[in-house]
């Protein structure tokens, strides 16, 4: 049996929803959640409000800064709920790696997301950059253990459709969550010699 991720990710591209989500996961599993976005270095915001895309260089403190929230939230055994676009390929595989992480994509069609985008205030990213980011977008392949959701549902559907495909993953999800941390310390501790 799969053991249940400590951290959750939310993926998506600009729009589709991943802080709103988010949130109401981490409500749903009682946990912390984390707004990726405030992981970014100050540099990279400056450059999204001047209408700039940002680069894999850009990018990379953005993500190791993430890598180091996740990995403390695995030592900690804090489940936590995080956003983060995970646009490339090579993104996903890097949190992928580390033990406890489920990813899941707000799949959403480029319409709706110019729709959202367009009535969305006081957000440092700027409508036209959601092109560079679906042109960096890299379609998540059969290979990658990604939960895929519709991302058009109301928020709180959405979440009902994580659960009900998390739960056919991790059945132990249907615990608590001090439960599953208690069986999660009972798995990971050797048995005593005789």
């Amino acid at each position: 049996m799969a053991s249940c991720p400590f951290v959750w990710i939310i993926i998506g591209v600009s729009g589709s929803g991943k802080s709103v989500v988010g949130r109401l996961l981490s409500e749903r599993l009682d946990c912390d959640f984390l707004e990726g976005d405030r992981r970014h270095p100050f540099a990279n915001i400056k450059k999204m409000i001047s209408h700039t895309p940002l680069e894999d260089e850009d990018r990379r403190q953005w993500l190791l800064n993430i890598e180091a929230d996740i990995q403390r939230a695995i030592v900690l055994k804090s489940e936590t709920v995080i956003t983060c676009s995970g646009l490339k390929c090579s993104y996903r595989q890097q949190f992928e790696l580390l033990d406890h992480v489920q990813l899941v994509w707000l799949d959403v069609p480029e319409e709706e997301l110019n729709h959202r985008l367009a009535n969305r205030e006081n957000h440092f990213m700027q409508t036209d950059l959601l092109k560079s980011q679906l042109e960096a977008f890299e379609p998540i392949t059969s290979e990658e253990h990604v939960i895929i959701v519709n991302g058009v549902l109301k928020p709180r559907e959405i979440v009902e459709e994580i659960m009900g495909q998390a739960e056919q993953i991790f059945p132990d999800l249907r615990r608590s969550w001090w439960q599953r941390c208690l069986h999660e310390e009972r798995c990971a501790t050797p048995p005593k010699a005789p």
